[in-house]
């Protein structure tokens, strides 16, 4: 996916982010049981924090036992046993990743279609599967698509509309975690928050890459950035600082109305410095998408 909700390391405590890792390593293990080994190059930290957030929200307890990585036998790891949670992330990130297929072969170069082409009879099977397993989601992500495709063909230079799509997936998919109709609210107004976040890091993130290509990104239109304008580059990543820092605002206030039972140290080591060092990243003009090993 984006990769941009993500720890950051040199803050987090050791038993933390053996957890972190736990859980990270369990996503990659069941995705591979459900959906075949190829399916774990779609593991990403966007769908590692989402399984993290339902589990550190319901009831039953986080369990954890000895393991190794099944790539590399000789390093150690820990493994989730309670993997409800877990299966549901690899279930919506299948779901997401054959999608995201799709969108590259309607809008990317010759290159990166040819290697699209080549894994598409693979994400078809899996998400044939995934597709039985959450079919609400695949309706959700499907009507996410579409409505992104109409913003793209209309080209629309609005920030907020060019978000929105993305934003109410994230808004759904976050409310399936609630337990009741209090929490519910709490956790889409998260979700929404947060998908607005993601969507628009991406667009600062491609920025230039965008306008050298002439893609769609709602900064060059709202901006009226021309090819070559490195000046009117910068000056749009400064100006999305502040909707980037307000989105982020809106998720720490609606986190801290949730009851955490567990998981907390890792979930605000995301929150408040994980993200906001992948934002500073990304408005300085570093590729932050691409770093997505532990």
């Amino acid at each position: 996916m984006f990769g941009y909700v993500r720890l950051f390391k040199p803050t987090i405590t050791m038993g933390e982010y053996e957890q972190y890792k736990g859980i990270y390593c369990t996503l990659c293990k069941r995705l591979g049981k459900r959906y075949g080994v190829l399916s774990r190059f779609t593991l990403s930290y966007d769908m590692t924090f989402l399984a993290l957030l339902q589990m550190a929200l319901s009831e039953e307890e986080a369990d954890f036992c000895p393991s190794r990585c099944s790539f590399n036998p000789t390093k150690r790891c820990l493994k989730a046993q309670n993997t409800d949670a877990i299966d549901r992330a690899a279930d919506i990130g299948t779901v997401l990743a054959y999608y995201k297929l799709k969108d590259t072969l309607a809008d990317e170069g010759w290159g990166k279609k040819i290697g699209a082409w080549c894994a598409l009879p693979f994400a078809k099977a899996a998400h044939k599967k995934a597709k039985k397993n959450v079919p609400h989601i695949d309706e959700a992500v499907a009507a996410m698509m579409s409505a992104q495709a109409r913003v793209e063909a209309e080209a629309i230079a609005s920030i907020d509309r060019a978000a929105e799509p993305f934003a109410l997936l994230l808004q759904a998919l976050a409310a399936e975690a609630a337990a009741d109709d209090t929490q519910k609210r709490v956790l889409e107004r998260f979700g929404y928050c947060l998908g607005r976040w993601v969507y628009l890091m991406d667009a600062v993130d491609d920025l230039a890459e965008d306008l050298e290509k002439g893609r769609y990104n709602p900064y060059i239109l709202s901006r009226h950035l021309q090819q070559g304008d490195e000046n009117g580059v910068k000056e749009a990543r400064a100006y999305s600082l502040f909707t980037l820092n307000a989105c982020l605002a809106e998720c720490k206030t609606a986190y801290d109305l949730l009851e955490i039972r567990r998981f907390d140290g890792i979930l605000r080591n995301i929150l408040e410095e994980g993200m906001a060092h992948a934002q500073k990243r990304v408005i300085a003009g570093e590729e932050e998408k691409h770093e997505r090993s532990l």
